[in-house]
């Protein structure tokens, strides 16, 4: 498991900037099956930094067997699909992704 630290220094320093218009998110080829149902879901490149669940622990788990997070429940109310996409954008693996 990496800590946020270690993820940031493992990167290399040549990739281009980030783009403002793009958003960063899972590939929904790489959807991990342990995800509950629904538009959002938590990728196989997620690190396990803990970041979801401290930030949105209703909807963010951890699947013990894969050592990973995943999604336990799915956003319903306006606020808690905001509450949602603050996770996935702030996630240092880019490992959570939205079909919707």
């Amino acid at each position: 498991m990496y800590s946020i630290n270690e993820f940031y220094a493992s990167q290399s320093r040549a990739h281009s900037p980030p783009n403002p218009n793009q958003q960063n998110m899972a590939d929904k080829d790489n959807r991990l099956s342990s995800n509950v149902s629904g538009r959002y879901y938590v990728a196989d490149n997620c690190i396990d930094c803990d970041f979801c669940r401290g930030h949105a622990p209703v909807f963010f788990g951890r699947d013990d067997d894969l050592g990973l997070a995943i999604v336990v429940r799915q956003p319903m109310t306006n606020d808690e699909v905001a509450l949602a996409e603050e996770a996935l954008s702030n996630c240092p693996a880019d490992a959570i992704g939205n079909d919707g």
